[in-house]
């Protein structure tokens, strides 16, 4: 930049930092014609004006001096403004606009003044260009520290209004209570109707600071999914874990598992909708319950959605899942085995057992020929050891634990060992 810019620029800064009511008056008056919710209480119109006035004296007082906009510190009205924002959940894109808002206006400003000086269009050019580079670098460098505050003062924020809600969660759980008392007004969410419980976790691929963001992203995207427009509760009970209601008795799984099939780092455990403050308490339990049936599983067979509807007796597991190994084991014996061909037994098996021991829909299920069918049982009974009507609903429910835990509960091969 010629000297005689540079000199130009300084004069007409020194200038402005002597009145510059003016300019923040025209500034805020910008930025609150395109953005009025910043200012729509006294107290935000204030932070604003002070934010304003600031940020102008600190741009105004690099241009006139010369200096680096590197020593630019962000207004603390701005911080301050930064964090009021994020206890109120507005979205902090306001602000990054407010400040482009006032980086335009702030340059128009100036090169007005250059113009009106008898500078030539060279030297405007280049007073364009410096002016540019040094408000783009001021606002970047606010901005950066601006957002800094803004997140970090939502993180606090959203966990401790986190840790008040799962408190007045649990006790709602725990309590055997006919009625929710003052909880609905304090968690904004009805007790009455019905409701459906759903417990969605993160896998360990998932960064750290980034599995709460993504599994309350899903909670809308579920809720639309199954046609309920009225909000879900929701509530963290740890980095990974988030647990949510949803207002409706609509059958909701395959709904839930179109979402998730996008995100397969992700996994849910849905319980079964349930009328009243105790449909809450208990469609919730069993999505605990198929959670924990689900993390029971080997990784490589896990389903992505567990519904607690198809656990059935193994409910009684989700108690002690360490243990179904060898109860599952002692009622299939070798056909508990972890190899091809009795995974082929065993789903026959299980699609003659759950159709009540119809030939015809087992063959329809597998595309197979009843003889098929037949032959595949007379092998599962040979690998059990003992007839199948022996202990029938055991082997019912063994057979469901290989569905759903896979290696969890399987023998290893003989030949394998």
């Amino acid at each position: 930049m010629a000297r005689s810019v540079s000199v130009k620029l300084s004069r007409v800064a020194e200038e402005l930092l002597g009145d510059v009511d003016a300019l923040v008056a025209h500034v805020l008056e910008e930025i609150v014609s395109a953005l009025p919710d910043l200012a729509r209480d006294p107290r935000g119109r204030e932070l604003l004006a002070s934010t304003v006035r600031d940020t102008i004296a600190a741009g105004l007082t690099v241009v006139s001096r010369g200096e680096p906009a590197t020593e630019v510190a962000p207004p603390q009205a701005g911080l301050e403004m930064a964090r009021r924002l994020a206890q109120q959940n507005f979205p902090i894109t306001a602000m990054l606009r407010a400040y482009r808002l006032g980086q335009a206006a702030f340059q128009q400003e100036l090169i007005t003044r250059v113009v009106a000086s008898r500078a030539d269009a060279g030297e405007i050019a280049s007073a364009a260009m410096a002016l540019t580079a040094v408000a783009f670098n001021i606002v970047d460098l606010i901005s950066e520290q601006v957002v800094a505050a803004y997140q970090a003062e939502r993180d606090d924020w959203m966990r401790q209004r986190n840790a008040v809600r799962l408190a007045r969660i649990n006790a709602l759980l725990a309590s055997r209570a006919p009625d929710a008392g003052d909880s609905e007004p304090a968690l904004g969410y009805g007790l009455d109707g019905h409701h459906l419980a759903v417990v969605f976790w993160c896998g360990p691929d998932v960064d750290e600071s980034h599995r709460l963001n993504t599994l309350e992203r899903l909670v809308p995207r579920v809720a639309a999914a199954i046609g309920n427009p009225r909000p879900a509760l929701m509530v963290a009970p740890d980095a990974a874990t988030l647990w949510a209601w949803f207002p409706t008795s609509a059958p909701s799984v395959p709904a839930i598992t179109e979402v998730l099939a996008p995100v397969p780092e992700v996994f849910a455990a849905v319980g079964d909708p349930a009328p009243g403050l105790a449909g809450f308490r208990l469609s919730h339990q069993r999505a605990r319950q198929a959670q924990t049936i689900a993390l029971a599983a080997d990784p490589e067979h896990r389903l992505q959605v567990t519904a607690g509807s198809v656990l059935g007796p193994l409910t009684l597991l989700a108690l002690a899942p360490e243990s179904a190994a060898e109860w599952v084991q002692s009622v299939l014996g070798e056909l508990a085995e972890d190899d091809e061909a009795h995974a082929r037994t065993r789903e026959t098996l299980w699609a003659y057992l759950s159709s009540g021991g119809s030939l015809a829909t087992a063959a329809a299920e597998l595309h197979l020929h009843k003889n098929t069918i037949q032959y595949r049982i007379r092998k599962a009974e040979e690998a059990r050891g003992r007839s199948l009507q022996e202990g029938r609903l055991e082997v019912e429910v063994a057979l469901l634990a290989c569905r759903l835990l896979g290696r969890t509960v399987l023998r290893r091969p003989r030949d394998a060992e």
